[in-house]
């Protein structure tokens, strides 16, 4: 029971602020993207470490990503935003905590953040993701977890943050608990690589968040990782 407190106060954070933030009264704009990204940033956090334990369920971790697609495709819908977010967090959550278990060696993930910090850039600049963003809003939330900024509805504005993002934020995180890396200091430096991003972004344009990403998780575990690749980089911790 005890392992449910955490998902299920992050649910209820971003629940309460999704459909609430819109009737506080609204900080200076800037401030405003800032804190609204850190309370719905760091709520997807807890949500995607209170779902770690379920690393035990093995190859059948997909299932619980299949029953979250159609949930947040429909929410999506019917403009119910704060529970597609929900469901959104616990679909890239599940894939990427499978893909962690399916490490066999700690050196794969530092394959895996080079390659794609160097994809998300091109993408964004050029590729999928371009594409998606002149698309507009209406395109954009289907694949985004939408922050919702104070006195403001999410008609009006919000910051997005990319699904696949999320994916690759649970990907290191469980691959940072299945090494015995250090977990916790890559989820608190992975939500302000995130943070770094949008603040970033308010001075330029949208900007690939896989880069601070990938070099946040790598920063914080770089000398264990090396250690780990040293050795043969098998030492999975027990889920």
């Amino acid at each position: 029971m005890r392992r449910l407190l955490l998902p299920a106060a992050a649910i209820v954070v971003l629940l309460v602020w999704g459909f609430g933030s819109r009737l506080a009264p609204a900080p200076p704009v800037r401030l405003d993207i800032m804190v609204s990204s850190a309370v719905v940033l760091s709520a997807a956090a807890a949500l995607v470490w209170g779902m770690l334990p379920l690393a035990a369920l093995g190859r059948r971790l997909p299932l619980v990503a299949l029953a979250a697609l159609p949930c947040a495709a429909l929410f999506v819908w019917l403009g119910w935003v704060p529970v597609a977010n929900i469901a959104k967090i616990v679909f890239a959550a599940a894939l990427g905590i499978w893909i962690a278990g399916e490490l066999e060696r700690a050196s794969w993930i530092v394959l895996v953040a080079a390659v794609s910090a160097v994809v998300d850039i091109v993408s964004v600049a050029a590729g999928p993701t371009k594409a998606i963003l002149d698309k507009g809003p209406v395109i954009v939330g289907w694949f985004t977890v939408a922050a919702t900024w104070l006195g403001y509805s999410y008609a009006e504005a919000y910051t997005g943050l990319g699904v696949s993002d999320v994916l690759f934020f649970a990907l290191y995180l469980g691959t940072a608990r299945r090494f015995r890396l250090r977990a916790a200091w890559s989820a608190v430096a992975m939500v302000g690589s995130f943070l770094g991003t949008i603040a970033l972004a308010m001075w330029w344009t949208a900007l690939p968040a896989l880069p601070l990403l990938s070099v946040a998780f790598l920063a914080v575990n770089a000398d264990l990782l090396v250690k780990s690749m040293r050795g043969g980089g098998e030492a999975p911790a027990e889920p």
